[in-house]
């Protein structure tokens, strides 16, 4: 009676609140996350695959249903997030260079402006110069 018990036990799997709620939400995603032999695969494997869909089927792989399958796995382990974070980072600093840049090219922009005048005002000194000298 006791190995009958614990062979049905083994059996009849007990599922968490959360999976009973993610059934409910979307049954055909938890069969999916059940079932589905990639649904299971690491997330190196899955970008592997997107990389063979694209090079297989060119520009039309993202209208793919398995490809949007792995999209979708990925999106929900996180996988993007960390390339999310990276774009963030450079494009932080890709604003920063060019901040500076435009800074430099004000700072740049400002001397010559300050070149031309000093040489208009020794120029104009150099004539009045001249004028007086021509006057006496």
């Amino acid at each position: 009676m006791q190995q009958r018990m614990q062979t049905h036990n083994k059996r009849q799997r007990l599922f968490t609140a959360s999976e009973v709620a993610e059934f409910e939400y979307c049954p055909l995603v938890w069969w999916h996350e059940q079932f589905e032999p990639l649904a299971q695969v690491d997330t190196e494997e899955l970008f592997a695959r997107l990389v063979e869909l694209e090079q297989e089927n060119g520009s039309e792989a993202p209208a793919l249903p398995e490809y949007q399958m792995i999209e979708q796995l990925l999106v929900r382990k996180g996988a993007f997030d960390e390339g999310r974070q990276q774009h963030l980072e450079h494009a932080e600093k890709v604003a920063e260079v060019q901040e500076e840049r435009i800074t430099t090219t004000r700072t740049a922009g400002n001397a010559r402006l300050l070149a031309w005048i000093a040489i208009a005002i020794l120029v104009i000194a150099v004539l009045l110069i001249v004028a007086a000298l021509l006057v006496r």
